[in-house]
C-alpha cells in the first residue's frame, strides 16, 4: 500500500522530497476527521509524539478518548512508526 507521501510525491508538479509537515498536517486532517481536524492544530511531532492544540476542552476530550486510534491511522498513511503518543493542549 502506497503512503500518503508516495502519493503525495506523484501528484503533477510536486518536489521528488516533500517536507513532512505537508504530509503529516494532510494525516492529521484524514485521521480526525473534518470536524475534529476543525477544532484542533496539528503543530508537529517531536520524539514521536504528536503535538495537538485544541480549540476547547471538549475537543482536547475527544482527543484524548480517541489518541491510540489516531496514531495508528496516521501512520499507516505516513508509512512508518512517526506517532507512538498524543498530546492535545488547549
Amino acid at each position: 500500500m502506497d503512503t500518503l507521501r508516495d502519493i503525495l510525491a506523484r501528484l503533477p508538479g510536486a518536489e521528488a522530497e516533500l517536507p513532512p509537515e505537508p504530509a503529516l498536517a494532510l494525516a492529521w486532517t484524514l485521521a480526525a476527521g473534518p470536524d475534529l481536524a476543525a477544532r484542533a492544530r496539528c503543530l508537529g511531532v517531536q520524539h514521536g509524539v504528536l503535538q495537538l492544540q485544541a480549540a476547547d476542552a471538549v475537543a482536547a476530550r475527544q482527543i484524548a478518548s480517541v489518541a491510540a486510534e489516531l496514531g495508528r491511522a496516521m501512520n499507516r498513511m505516513l508509512g512508518g512508526e512517526r506517532v507512538r503518543r498524543v498530546r492535545c493542549s488547549l
